[in-house]
């Protein structure tokens, strides 16, 4: 009957968590707790690390899709390619793209960026200044008023159907164009823009648009671009490319 005894007292003395009355019950249940939070815990950080590395992959695919829209149907010439389509939704993300890629200068979106290296020359008794850099024509002067984005339209057709500087495939420029002629410092009395152009357009419309009713303008003066409300209260001057 001792052995009996000892037998059973051994086996009660072996189960100490399952007694409730045993002073280890409560520490087992904590143990057990706290395992719980652990494992818990570890598959939140390998969840989380997992969804950051997801994210670093989505965003250089963004990166790359946004090259591709913005560079896509340029003008190529001398291996230099500016796009010349408007766009119609383009985003502030797209326009911080080309700034970057192409070295454009913006005193808030790339204040590093060195701009383009020109080759201008004056053509057809001043009335144009060619660049033989990427190809582009641009008037010299351009509107002598600031006007609305629908009147710059009607300005542009007014070009071509007068012929300016014997030609009639004058449009607004895109922001691209635009923002090559962008200077990191100002070389035009108080304009980013060469002294070889006028000074009276500082700040003109560009074919492109954040939506369809805020169009993109560029404004020497400030040496930046923004998108703008396309209303009758908004105006700006043109300077139109070919």
């Amino acid at each position: 009957m001792q052995k009996k005894y000892d037998q059973g007292n051994t086996r009660k003395k072996s189960q100490p968590c399952s007694n409730r009355k045993s002073p280890f019950w409560l520490l087992c249940v904590l143990s057990g707790t706290l395992v719980s939070v652990i494992i818990s815990l570890v598959i939140l950080v390998l969840m989380h690390t997992k969804d950051r590395s997801k994210r670093s992959d989505g965003s250089a695919s963004t990166i790359s899709t946004l090259k591709s829209t913005v560079n896509s149907q340029n003008t190529t010439n001398a291996g230099i390619t500016f796009r010349k389509i408007p766009v119609n939704e383009l985003s502030p993300e797209m326009v911080q793209v080309v700034l970057l890629d192409k070295g454009f200068f913006d005193s808030g979106r790339n204040s590093s960026g060195p701009g383009f290296i020109h080759e201008f020359e004056i053509l057809n008794s001043g009335k144009v200044v060619h660049d033989r850099a990427c190809g582009l024509t641009w008037q010299q002067s351009g509107s002598q008023e600031n006007m609305t984005f629908q009147e710059a339209k009607r300005y542009i057709m007014k070009l071509n159907n007068n012929r300016f500087a014997d030609s009639g495939d004058w449009r607004l420029p895109t922001l691209e164009e635009s923002m090559s002629l962008m200077e990191p410092t100002k070389k035009n009395g108080n304009l980013h823009i060469s002294p070889l152009f006028n000074q009276s357009q500082r700040s003109i419309w560009t074919s492109d648009s954040r939506r369809s009713s805020l169009p993109w303008v560029i404004w020497f003066d400030s040496g930046y671009c923004d998108y703008v409300y396309n209303d009758s209260n908004v105006r700006h001057h043109v300077r139109a490319v070919r």
